[in-house]
């Protein structure tokens, strides 16, 4: 496995390479594997209180709601309220990357050994990760109990409930078996889109942190970011859920860009993470099942976005420092 580990990994990605070393440093004395064990059962608790709390004071469950679509429900706005928090986190400390080294005096240091800014500035953006590895493991694990979810449901009318699924999107799909692929495509999104949503967040910030000096304009550049995220996240979800408790289905080319820009960027997916809510939207979204395509396009643009801003980062550094 360890093997496995450093062929897949990049080199300034390994646990023995020096810069991440100098990285994990900072925050290596803070309880290690046991502190990571107490900072998730710690998260996991909050989140679950607030699972619970919502259920029994805000949610009125439909007549014929299954237990897995009572779960997301659940859990669905809590867990929202953790992914908000966590890109508000990452944004901040990449952010911060490099004003803490200037201050120190040690960020002339690293640039000029012979690893480079890069490496420097990528050991950084992995140390950021880790440090919030107990929020994207809380959040990774919730993706996987609705997957579970999902799985179950799929059992369900005797294991037609996929074809039916396809049967009442719009248009309705031709064959049951693009039904199963696009609900793959789907589990997929849900397990990588966050985590590329955080690190693309992070190395932003590691950006920001290299491209502006002056503290008092990247902290302004930062609220507005966050600004912006809290209110589409906000109008989104509002906007969402009142169109699918209506009776009628939109038929606005709108509501695709809509649909789409949410599940990409509001609630990264976790709208499409039950089937009855899936279900929903290829009913009520004309071409709505092509959202996970679209997504898993999304994915391979946020790898390359957050690899691009690294590497923009890596030259402005090394051109004005």
């Amino acid at each position: 496995m360890r093997k496995l580990r450093d062929w897949l990994l990049p080199a300034w990605a390994g646990p023995e390479h020096p810069l991440l070393q100098y990285e994990l440093s900072h925050f290596r004395g803070r309880g290690g594997r046991r502190g990571l064990i107490v900072q998730l059962a710690t998260l996991s608790i909050l989140l679950g209180g607030s699972a619970a709390l919502y259920a029994a004071t805000l949610l009125s469950p439909a007549t014929g709601t299954n237990l897995t679509g009572l779960i997301w429900q659940s859990i669905y706005y809590p867990t929202l309220v953790l992914q908000l928090l966590t890109m508000i986190m990452a944004l901040a400390l990449g952010a911060a990357a490099v004003g803490g080294e200037r201050s120190r005096k040690t960020w002339d240091n690293l640039r000029v050994t012979e690893f480079g800014a890069g490496l420097a500035l990528r050991a950084r953006w992995a140390g950021i990760l880790y440090r919030l590895r107990a929020p994207i493991t809380l959040i990774l694990l919730v993706r996987f109990i609705l997957i579970v979810g999902m799985l179950y449901d799929l059992t369900a009318f005797g294991g037609l409930y996929a074809q039916m699924l396809g049967a009442h999107a719009r248009p309705p799909l031709p064959d049951w078996r693009l039904d199963l692929l696009l609900i793959a495509l789907v589990i997929t999104v849900n397990l990588l889109l966050p985590f590329l949503q955080i690190a693309s967040v992070a190395a932003f910030g590691i950006l920001l942190s290299v491209a502006v000096r002056e503290q008092i304009y990247a902290a302004v550049i930062q609220m507005l970011v966050i600004a912006v995220q809290l209110a589409f996240a906000v109008a989104g979800a509002l906007t969402i859920a009142q169109m699918m408790r209506s009776n009628t289905p939109p038929v606005s080319d709108w509501s695709y860009a809509l649909f789409f820009g949410y599940t990409a960027f509001g609630d990264w997916g976790l709208l499409l993470a039950q089937l009855g809510s899936l279900g929903e939207i290829w009913h009520r979204v004309p071409f709505g099942t092509s959202i996970s395509l679209g997504l898993m396009i999304l994915l391979m643009a946020l790898a390359l976005a957050a690899d691009g801003m690294i590497w923009l980062a890596a030259r402005l550094s090394e051109s004005q420092g």
